[in-house]
């Protein structure tokens, strides 16, 4: 915990000589920052592509491997949604233990 206050203590002193730098010199060293900051967003737009890559690629697989298996198809993914709130299995079979109850609110 004192580890944290060591860190933001050193950021203070840091943000502290940098605001007695004079406005030209603050420029310039923003002006050499530029490419660092133009780096580190260009990585994150990278990964941001990579991840919607990863999904582009993954998800049609994933469809397929469901529709060869037999696990489900695209046309009982909705039923299945629907008699899965009705039995734990998800095979539309109320499970054995289990009643429906309708309730009306009235206000």
């Amino acid at each position: 915990m004192f580890q944290v206050f060591n860190y933001y203590s050193r950021f203070q002193g840091v943000r502290g000589q940098l605001g007695g730098l004079p406005q030209w010199a603050r420029f310039v060293l923003a002006l050499f920052a530029l490419p660092g900051i133009l780096l580190l967003g260009l990585s994150i737009l990278a990964l941001l592509v990579s991840i919607l890559a990863l999904l582009l690629l993954t998800a049609p697989v994933y469809r397929l491997l469901l529709f060869v298996t037999g696990s489900g198809t695209p046309e009982t993914d909705q039923q299945d949604a629907v008699s899965t709130s009705e039995s734990p299995t998800g095979r539309g079979e109320p499970s054995p233990g289990r009643r429906h109850i309708d309730v009306t609110i009235i206000e």
